[in-house]
């Protein structure tokens, strides 16, 4: 799976979260980061549509700027996501998946009927939903972040884990894909220091838990189709 990220900032160089974001993809493969710039008047349409075709996975990444994302995402989206390109004679993104991941100084307990804000943030995006749908694309819950400043070291290295999966595990909704996607990355690092006995206890741990719940639900189906017989 390919992932393309479009990320919409017009203050990039002062963002501490999207500085952090991007670190924590370095040895991330299959993965483009792609900044659009708003120094730019407009945008070479051929060249972002051909983008978008060579991934699977895309993902609009923004602060939140008023209930909505910045000026340069809107723009991007009237001139790239033409009508032939999205619905039309093309429809080049269906199939593929839509992501959103969106920031935010605001705690998260305003994002609530009756909070401060009044909605959740999921009801705000709704935009990209309706996006998604017409573009007969896959709509992924939306990755959200709350006053990161404010975040501590242990957050953020489980917000560091929990973006990885959003970006690249292609079934980071179930708990047996993040089980897998775990698994793989102890390999990939296993591969680079081979002699490591802490990280090969870890994986056989996480693959007999694995074999362990698998069994289980074979059993509970087992039990389940006899019930229904």
């Amino acid at each position: 799976m390919k992932t393309l990220i479009i990320v919409a900032h017009p203050k990039l160089i002062e963002s501490g979260t999207q500085k952090f974001l991007k670190t924590s993809l370095t040895k991330m493969e299959d993965v483009t980061w792609h900044v659009l710039d708003v120094t730019q008047p407009h945008f070479d349409v051929a060249a972002e549509q051909a983008l978008l075709q060579k991934h699977d996975r895309i993902i609009f990444q923004f602060p939140l700027y008023w209930y909505s994302a910045p000026a340069v995402l809107k723009q991007w989206e009237d001139e790239v996501l033409n009508r032939n390109f999205v619905y039309g004679t093309q429809r080049a993104l269906a199939k593929k998946e839509l992501g959103i991941v969106v920031s935010t100084g605001d705690p998260q307990r305003g994002f609530v009927a009756g909070g401060d804000e009044q909605f959740t943030l999921s009801e705000l995006l709704r935009p990209y939903q309706a996006l998604a749908n017409k573009a007969g694309m896959t709509y992924l819950p939306p990755f959200s972040i709350f006053q990161f400043a404010y975040l501590t070291e242990t957050a953020k290295q489980r917000l560091v884990i929990d973006y990885q999966q959003y970006i690249t595990n292609a079934e980071f909704q179930n708990f047996h894909g993040r089980e897998l996607w775990f698994e793989d990355q102890l390999k990939q690092k296993l591969a680079d220091s081979p002699d490591s006995q802490k990280l090969t206890q870890i994986l056989m741990a996480i693959q007999d838990n694995r074999e362990d719940l698998e069994e289980l639900g074979w059993t509970l189906s087992m039990i389940k189709d006899d019930e229904d017989e």
